[in-house]
């Protein structure tokens, strides 16, 4: 299956009114478990040491896609192949299964390398979307071909795996590059690297884009000052 269509996922919004939220967890953050998102035990995949569960049940439950990247996941450690390569999630359009890449970044914070997984894509047809997780401590970013000239591209399979045939699914076409950024530095630094707890956020924001077709907003980290902090920290004075 193939598409000639254009693909334009488009730039999230971000919110400016003040809306009380959970605020999203940190690098020093207590493990959450990857399916309920509670505080996690000490339990976690027994194979990667890489996820963390609440739960015998929650780990089960999450078994079927996790089993996707584990042992991948185990035999990327140590294969580094410089200290400028940083490890990405590569979902092929002609496999229903993703795997793991190492990408080679510069000292601007971009991939040099990227454009090898999209083979026959003009460099500037590719484009970006980012999403963030308030269950993670990092932005996820997403690479496509937004093929403007309607070229034929497959159908994403492994994106149809993931949302397992959700209404939609099918816009999403060619290849797919998943990259991680740290939510404090931005994408001015390399990038980190991606591991197995990216795969539930990502399943769940694949699926979100395939029956949404709104505006996309973006929390950004808020906090509510009360009249005498706000002048402190403006260098006021309190009446």
């Amino acid at each position: 299956m193939s598409s000639t269509a254009p693909q334009d996922f488009g730039q999230p919004l971000l919110l400016d009114d003040y809306v009380a939220v959970q605020q999203p967890i940190t690098t020093t953050s207590p493990s959450l478990c990857a399916v309920c998102h509670i505080a996690a035990s000490l339990q976690r995949c027994s194979n990667c040491k890489n996820i963390h569960y609440c739960s015998s049940q929650c780990q089960a439950c999450d078994w079927p896609h996790h089993k996707l990247l584990c042992k991948q996941f185990v035999s990327s450690q140590g294969a580094r192949p410089s200290s400028s390569h940083r490890r990405a999630l590569y979902m092929p359009d002609k496999s229903s299964r993703p795997f793991f890449i190492w990408l080679q970044y510069g000292s601007n914070g971009y991939p040099i390398d990227r454009q090898n997984f999209f083979p026959g894509t003009p460099d500037a047809d590719l484009k970006t979307i980012a999403f963030h997780n308030r269950f993670l401590p990092y932005w996820i970013q997403i690479s496509y071909d937004s093929n403007p000239s309607g070229r034929s591209l497959n159908k994403n399979e492994c994106a149809k795996r993931l949302t397992e045939d959700a209404p939609g699914a099918a816009k999403w076409s060619g290849p797919l590059v998943v990259l991680a950024y740290s939510a404090e530095e931005g994408l001015e630094k390399p990038a980190l690297d991606v591991d197995t707890s990216v795969l539930g956020p990502l399943r769940d924001y694949l699926r979100l884009r395939c029956e949404y077709d709104g505006p996309v907003f973006v929390e950004q980290p808020q906090e509510r000052w009360e009249q005498a902090d706000l002048m402190r920290i403006l260098g006021g004075e309190t009446k």
